[in-house]
């Protein structure tokens, strides 16, 4: 979650957890007994995340949690996931007529850790990683190797979309783990796989973009820097109301 939405946060009981790689269950352990403390002591509990919490971001099993170890049923007000706004605020449409008819979701990161199964290539599939730029180098290998993708396939990486400071890097799966290491592209950031990539970025007769790889820096998010506090309290105003008690 940004700074500039934990800024419109009016309590001063804010919690963090840091789910870094390889530590999110001691993290999400952590979520657990601030809820169960927090609601024993009769208070409003807002579990605040970014994207939509039924995409990859445990909201079923939080759902479930509630309902088995403090009998509540929670409110869940659905976000937009990373998965479709990120490309988007990169110039990459998910899917392109005659590009890409299909679309599909995964994580970087299954459970304890592991890599989960990749689906085969399709030349008319997007596929969108999220949670994944951590493991760019061997989920690009896999890609290659266990799911038959060429080594030419555009990839585009969408860092902090929405924010201010973000990047869009493009390349192919033979280079883009090495783009991404030379550009130092940190999470939060997303994954897409395919030829949509290619279709708003870069230049036809110039077919060596994608070969050499092209960063484009504070696309859309550029633009938030712009509005002061107030200005963007009004814009979120209306999903502020819903998490008032």
């Amino acid at each position: 979650v940004s700074q500039e939405i934990l800024n419109l946060i009016s309590t001063e009981d804010v919690r963090v957890a840091k789910k870094t790689p390889g530590c999110q269950h001691l993290a999400q352990d952590e979520i657990y007994d601030w809820m169960r403390e927090s609601v024993k002591s009769g208070r409003h509990v807002v579990r605040l995340k970014i994207g939509d919490p039924f995409v990859f971001g445990r909201g079923g099993e939080e759902v479930l949690w509630c309902r088995q170890e403090i009998g509540l049923e929670p409110e869940v007000i659905p976000g937009v996931s990373a998965a479709f706004s990120a490309p988007l605020l990169g110039g990459i449409p998910v899917t392109h007529r005659g590009v890409s008819n299909q679309v599909v979701m995964c994580t970087g990161y299954g459970k304890d850790n592991s890599s989960p199964d990749l689906i085969r290539y399709h030349a008319e599939q997007t596929v969108v990683f999220l949670m994944a730029v951590g493991r760019i180098e061997q989920l690009m290998t896999k890609l290659k190797e266990d799911a038959g993708y060429p080594s030419n396939t555009a990839v585009g990486i969408v860092e902090r979309a929405g924010c201010v400071g973000s990047r869009t890097l493009v390349g192919t799966m033979e280079n883009i783990a090495e783009l991404a290491s030379f550009h130092k592209i940190v999470a939060p950031s997303t994954i897409v796989v395919g030829e949509v990539v290619r279709v708003l970025i870069g230049d036809d007769e110039d077919p060596d973009t994608f070969n050499q790889g092209l960063l484009i820096e504070d696309g859309v998010g550029a633009e938030m820097e712009s509005l002061d506090e107030e200005q963007m309290r009004q814009f979120l105003e209306p999903f502020l109301q819903k998490l008032a008690p």
